[in-house]
């Protein structure tokens, strides 16, 4: 393991740390946080401006098919007209709730701060159920992960390289983000015993 190493993989430099060391997010930190999140932002923005047009061509192609199977408010029954508006109704209801959690994904903030741990590190392997799309149907298949302890924090699916980069047991300092526990960067403290 070396320092190098570290930075690299961590994609961190030695202004990151000094920043970190004294509490606060390097300039080059905030900008690369401040740029994830406007385009998480957009990329829900994006996915509920295309629910909108979904939900107007659905009441537009269903409104067409109705007046061409001869729907006329004019000559249509009150039950009719109920019946078609309920129709328009239900699933504009459904994808507005899509909608409002889009644009609340895109407005929520995230708690960026820089949290610190010290301690000596364990890497465990734990399996996970995650979901798996086929076809139509969504089932569960079991994966196999590295989680990697350091005090009580918990720094979930590693990439397996950092096995051979960091040896257990030694012991790290690293400087996360508190929601995301994004590592920042990091530092060797001592081999443990």
């Amino acid at each position: 393991m070396s320092d190098t190493e570290l930075m690299k993989f961590f994609d961190f430099d030695q202004s990151d740390l000094i920043a970190n060391q004294h509490g606060r997010l390097s300039a080059n930190q905030e900008n690369r946080i401040k740029e994830t999140d406007q385009s998480t932002s957009k990329i829900f923005r994006g996915i509920g401006i295309a629910l909108i047009l979904l939900n107007l061509c659905i009441v537009v192609i269903f409104s067409f098919i109705a007046i061409e199977d001869g729907l006329s408010f004019d000559a249509t029954s009150g039950s009719d007209i109920f019946g078609f508006i309920l129709a328009l109704a239900f699933p504009t209801l459904i994808i507005g709730v899509f909608v409002w959690m889009m644009f609340w994904l895109a407005s929520s903030k995230t708690d960026h701060s820089l949290q610190k741990v010290e301690g000596e590190v364990n890497f465990v392997k734990v399996e996970k159920r995650k979901p798996h799309k086929t076809g139509n149907s969504t089932s569960y298949r079991t994966v196999q992960e590295y989680e990697m302890r350091v005090g009580k924090v918990k720094f979930e699916d590693v990439n397996e390289e950092l096995l051979n980069i960091i040896e257990e047991g030694n012991s790290y300092i690293f400087y996360y983000t508190k929601d995301n526990k994004d590592i920042l960067s990091c530092e060797f403290v001592s081999k443990g015993e």
